[in-house]
């Protein structure tokens, strides 16, 4: 990876020539999309935001004119830009300017919960126009699966009511993810070993983790899907502050890489449980430090073993 990061950046039209092969690739293997998104924020990170800008624009125009030469509408840059690299650009400008994981995932989940928000306000019937996606997506999957017309509706109604948090959770995960390879690589370059110390201290604090609570449990009196769509964004954060948690006992405990590796493997074999099982680690962390206790519990153990 580190010879891609050096070729980005290397020139502002190298930079764009990535972001926009990038983005392209993404559109036949979504994950790759993600990489033109770290390419964006890392030029942001190193350069500023002026800089990144600059190379978003010019890659903008450049996948326009491939959409325009594959009979695409040439909006496709455009759209792309606008919806995938502009909200990384900002949370990579908020990284460069605070050093902060945790100011720059609040801003993240402000934009996942406007976003929702802002949709609510102004799409009519919002729940019915994703039961509509939903039944020509993959109702014929479930045709095909043998679920009876009842209960693909029912499951279709519970997904359609929360798609709008859950796309905007994704969305979260899928920029927080970009920005975390966009800063590993920047300490690759720059900074060696630097990226590792500041992951494992991420911590979003209190006053989220008391958010999310609060949200969680007038949701549930209120039976509101709302604030669920809303309690989903700030979920998604804390999932990743879990994560840094698992990562950082790891470091400060010298426990072998196959505990990584294990949490890895039960993520893919289990995702939606571990999201929560690890967003649940998060909010514990916020209220008990629990990386702080371990690092002070660590010298008693040694002199205890003398």
């Amino acid at each position: 990876m580190k010879p891609l990061a050096s070729f980005i950046m290397q020139g502002r039209l190298r930079a764009a020539t990535a972001t926009a092969g990038f983005g392209v690739a993404g559109l036949l293997l979504p994950p790759l999309a993600l990489v033109s998104s770290s390419a964006v924020s890392l030029v942001t990170l190193r350069l500023g935001a002026a800089q990144g800008v600059a190379v978003a624009a010019l890659a903008a125009l450049v996948l326009a004119l491939i959409a325009w030469v594959a009979g695409l509408h040439p909006a496709v840059g455009m759209i792309t830009a606008l919806v995938q690299w502009l909200p990384a650009l900002v949370l990579a400008e908020v990284l460069r300017r605070t050093f902060s994981w945790a100011i720059t995932l609040s801003v993240g989940i402000g934009i996942g919960c406007g976003v929702i928000l802002l949709l609510h306000a102004t799409v009519p019937n919002l729940p019915q126009m994703w039961l509509a996606v939903l039944e020509q997506a993959v109702g014929p999957l479930f045709e095909q699966s043998g679920v009876t017309g009842s209960e693909r509706q029912q499951a279709f109604l519970q997904a359609a009511s929360l798609m709008t948090g859950m796309l905007a959770a994704v969305s979260l995960l899928a920029l927080s993810a970009a920005l975390i390879l966009a800063r590993y690589w920047q300490a690759v370059l720059y900074n060696p070993g630097g990226f590792g110390e500041e992951f494992h201290a991420l911590s979003l604090g209190r006053v989220p983790a008391m958010m999310l609570v609060g949200l969680l449990l007038v949701a549930w009196l209120a039976d509101s899907y709302l604030l669920f769509e809303l309690s989903l964004v700030f979920l998604m954060a804390f999932f990743l502050h879990g994560l840094a948690v698992i990562h950082g006992t790891n470091a400060r405990m010298n426990l072998s890489r196959i505990w990584l590796v294990f949490t890895y493997v039960l993520l893919a074999l289990a995702l939606p449980q571990m999201v929560i099982l690890l967003a649940t680690l998060g909010v514990m962390d916020s209220f008990l430090n629990l990386r702080g206790r371990l690092t002070r519990a660590q010298p008693e153990d040694k002199s205890d073993d003398t």
